[in-house]
C-alpha cells in the first residue's frame, strides 16, 4: 500500500460516444511523476470497472495480471528517477450487446450518457477502498479487522499523503476531445475551445485552464441551453449555462439564479471562481443526485429539473441543491482534506455552510428555522440507524447524517452565536492558506485552530459541544403565559428546563452540567405571506446554569408563543416541545 509510485499530472481524452448503439471508446495519454526520493521499478494498477482495458506503456513487460483483485503489476525498461516524467496510453470501451432483463449500465444512454472518469481510468497504485469491509466475510477469509480512517492527529507520513478524492494523483491538467453523434452535444470540464463535425459526427474539444481534481465527467445529451454571464469582482465574465431537456424548462431561470448568488456569496467571502464557465448539465432519472465536479455539475431529471414546489412554504430543494453543488466549486475543488477522518467536513459540511448563507440571504431566517428542523431531525434518525459507531464531526468516517445534517445545524449555530463574519473570516483564511495544497494535505484539527481564532472566549465550549465531542441537549418549555400590563405592554412568563448530555460512539449518554447561553423566545401569531412561523417579538440570549429556571420578559405588542431555543440552534433530543402556545392570565 506504502510502496512508492509516481502521481499523474495530465490526462489528453480522446473519447468517441455511440448513443445509439449504447458503446463508447474513451483512450488518455496520462503522464505521471515521481514526486517521491526514490527510483521506481514497476507500476501498480487498480481497476475498478469490468470494461475492457489496454494499458501500453513504452517499452514495460506486463509482471502481474489478477483478473480477480483487477490488479497488475508492470517492470519499466528503466526505473524512473525521482522528478522525472513518464507518459503512456490507457484506453477502455464497452458495447452493449443483446438484450438483458435488466439494465446493466446506465452510464451509456441513448440520450443523456454520463461517463465518469473515476470508473474509467485505473489507478496508480494500491488503493484500500476495494478491501473486503464486511466483518463477517473478512473473519470469513482470515482477515483482521479493516483498518478504519486515520485520526487526524496521526503521524502524516503515510495518512496526510493523499486526499481523500485521490490516491494516484494531486492536482492534474485535463483536456478532452469528444465525438458523439449528431444533433446531441458532449460536455466536459474547461473551455470549449474547438467544435466541428467530421465523418457524420459532432466533435469538441475542451481544455481546463488550471490544475483540477482527477475527478470530472463526460456527458452527452440532446440539449437545450440557457446562458447568462456573470460579471466576477475583477471584471472578468462567467458564462453560466444550463443544459436541459426540451420539455424540463420550469426551474431553469432559478438554477441560474442560485447559481449568480452562489458565485456572488463565496466569490466575495473566500476565494475567487477559479473557472471561465459554470455549466449545470441534466441527466436522465436512471438515477437521483447532482455532482460537482470542475464547473461543471450534472444534475438529474429528477432531483431538480421536473421538481414541483406544490406547498406554499416548502423548503426550495432546487435552489438549495444547487447552492450546495456550487460551493463545491471551494470546499472540495479548491481546498481538499486528507483521506483521515473528518475529511468531508472540510468539503461537504463547509458545502452546506455556505448553501445555507445563500438561502438564508434569499428567503430570510423563517425559512432557515424551518430547514434546520428538517436537518436535525434526519440527523437524529441517523444516528439512531446507525450500525456501527457515530463519531464527532470532526473524526466523521464519511457518514452522510453526520457531515451533511448534523454539520448543517452546527454551522448555522455557529454564525449565529459567533456571528457569520467571523466563520466566513476563519473560512476565508482556512481557504487561502490551503486552497490547491499538495501534500500533506490539511484536516479538521488544523481548521480549528482558524476557527478558534474568532472565537469569544466565552463561547469557546461549543467548539467542544459542536465539534469535537457528541452532545446532545433535551430543552423544554413547561410553562408559558402572559398578561397585560396597565402601560399596554404584556409579561411573558415561561418555565423552561434544559439538560446537557455528552454521547460515547456507541450512544451511550452520560448527563453534564448545563452552563450554556440558549436563546429565549416570544413570538406573535401573525405570519408573514409565505412564512410557516409566527414573527419573532423578542428573542434574547441568556446563561443558563441550572436545569430549571423561570424567565420574565416584557414586550410590546400581543404575544402568542413562547419557548427555549425556538430556533433549533441547539441538538435537541425532542425538539417538539421548546415552545408552547401562551395562556393568557388575569
Amino acid at each position: 500500500e506504502h510502496l512508492a509510485q509516481p502521481r499523474v499530472t495530465d490526462l489528453d481524452y480522446t473519447i468517441d460516444i455511440y448513443p445509439t448503439e449504447r458503446k463508447f471508446s474513451v483512450a488518455a495519454d496520462m503522464t505521471v511523476k515521481n514526486k517521491t526520493s526514490k527510483a521506481i521499478r514497476q507500476l501498480h494498477f487498480t481497476v475498478s470497472h469490468d470494461y475492457p482495458l489496454d494499458i501500453n506503456i513504452p517499452n514495460a513487460t506486463l509482471q502481474t495480471e489478477d483478473e480477480v483483485a483487477q490488479y497488475y503489476i508492470y517492470d519499466l525498461a528503466k526505473p524512473l528517477l525521482p522528478q522525472k516524467e513518464l507518459t503512456f496510453n490507457v484506453a477502455v470501451a464497452y458495447q452493449s450487446k443483446g438484450v438483458e432483463n435488466e439494465v446493466s449500465n446506465m452510464d451509456i444512454v441513448q440520450n443523456g450518457t454520463f461517463l465518469s472518469n473515476f470508473k474509467l481510468m485505473p489507478t496508480i497504485g494500491y488503493t484500500s477502498d476495494k478491501e473486503i469491509t464486511d466483518a463477517k466475510k473478512r473473519e470469513q477469509y482470515g482477515l483482521s479487522e479493516r483498518q478504519v480512517l486515520a485520526t487526524p492527529h496521526a503521524n502524516c507520513s503515510h495518512t496526510c499523503q493523499n486526499s481523500y478524492i485521490s490516491s494516484d494523483s494531486d492536482w492534474v491538467r485535463v483536456g478532452a476531445t469528444i465525438s458523439t453523434e449528431l444533433g446531441q452535444t458532449a460536455i466536459a470540464p474547461g473551455n470549449l475551445l474547438r467544435q466541428w463535425e467530421e465523418n457524420g459526427r459532432a466533435y469538441y474539444r475542451y481544455e481546463l485552464q488550471q490544475p483540477v481534481l482527477n475527478f470530472y465527467s463526460f456527458i452527452s445529451g440532446v440539449y437545450e441551453v440557457a446562458r447568462e454571464q456573470w460579471i466576477n469582482p475583477q471584471g472578468e465574465a462567467v458564462d453560466l449555462e444550463v443544459y436541459y431537456h426540451k420539455g424540463h424548462e420550469y426551474n431553469i431561470d432559478k438554477m441560474l439564479a442560485s447559481l449568480r448568488h452562489s458565485l456572488g456569496y463565496n466569490s466575495k467571502n473566500f476565494l475567487p471562481y477559479p473557472h471561465q464557465q459554470a455549466r449545470i448539465i441534466e441527466f436522465p432519472r436512471y438515477a437521483k443526485f447532482a455532482q460537482a465536479f470542475p464547473g461543471t455539475m450534472p444534475y438529474s431529471e429528477g432531483y431538480g429539473f421536473i421538481s414541483n414546489l406544490k406547498e406554499k412554504d416548502a423548503i426550495d430543494m432546487t435552489y438549495y441543491v444547487v447552492a450546495h453543488e456550487m460551493a463545491h466549486q471551494w470546499w472540495a475543488h479548491q481546498v481538499i482534506g486528507a483521506k483521515v477522518q473528518g475529511a468531508t467536513m472540510l468539503s461537504e459540511t463547509f458545502a452546506q455552510y455556505s448553501a445555507l448563507m445563500v438561502m438564508q440571504e434569499r428567503y430570510g431566517k423563517d425559512k432557515m428555522k424551518q430547514f434546520m428542523r428538517y436537518e436535525m431531525d434526519y440527523y437524529l434518525r441517523g444516528r439512531g440507524r446507525e450500525t456501527g459507531r457515530e463519531l464527532p464531526l470532526i473524526y466523521n468516517e464519511n457518514q452522510s447524517y453526520i457531515h451533511y445534517r448534523k454539520g448543517s445545524v452546527v454551522m448555522y449555530a455557529l454564525q449565529d452565536y459567533i456571528g457569520e463574519a467571523n466563520v466566513n473570516l476563519a473560512l476565508k483564511r482556512f481557504a487561502e492558506d490551503m486552497a490547491y495544497q499538495e501534500a500533506p494535505y490539511t484536516n479538521t484539527i488544523e481548521f480549528m485552530d482558524y476557527l478558534t481564532e474568532v472565537t469569544p472566549d466565552s463561547l469557546q465550549y461549543l467548539l467542544d459541544d459542536m465539534f469535537r465531542t457528541i452532545t446532545l441537549y433535551s430543552n423544554k418549555t413547561h410553562n408559558a403565559t402572559y398578561e397585560k400590563l396597565s402601560n399596554g405592554q404584556y409579561a411573558v412568563t415561561i418555565e423552561v428546563s434544559a439538560e446537557k448530555f455528552r454521547a460515547d460512539s456507541l450512544g451511550q449518554e452520560t448527563k453534564i452540567p448545563v452552563n450554556d447561553f440558549i436563546n429565549i423566545g416570544v413570538f406573535s401569531q401573525e405570519k408573514r405571506e409565505g412564512e410557516k412561523y409566527g414573527r419573532p417579538i423578542l428573542v434574547e440570549r441568556h446563561r443558563l446554569i441550572s436545569a430549571d429556571t423561570s424567565f420574565t420578559l416584557i414586550v410590546d405588542e400581543l404575544p402568542y408563543e413562547a419557548g427555549i431555543d425556538p430556533n433549533y440552534l441547539l441538538i435537541d433530543r425532542l425538539p417538539e416541545d421548546n415552545i408552547r402556545k401562551l395562556t393568557q392570565i388575569n
